[in-house]
């Protein structure tokens, strides 16, 4: 979809905070994933198992928190156009 496809932004207010929420759940997202790939490689080398999911699980609320600020960020976004959801 092209720029010149999509409706106007009807609701500024609206469309800064879509933007607002998706740069912080772009950042948790990123803080997350980051604290969750030395979990990974250790469940994958098999040396220390249990220390892998512990971190894994550990970095699993920043990853939440970043997938529903983004899903947000879209809500929002989408709603400031005035457009249907269903």
């Amino acid at each position: 979809m092209d720029a010149a496809d999509r409706p106007p932004v009807a609701d500024r207010q609206l469309e800064r905070q879509g933007r607002k929420l998706g740069h912080t759940g772009v950042w948790w997202l990123t803080v997350g994933l980051v604290i969750a790939i030395p979990g990974i490689v250790l469940i994958a080398i098999g040396t220390a198992i249990g220390l892998g999911i512990a971190i894994v699980l550990i970095a699993s609320g920043p990853v939440g928190i970043g997938l529903a600020l983004l899903v947000s960020s879209a809500i929002s976004r989408w709603s400031a156009r005035h457009r249907l959801f269903a």
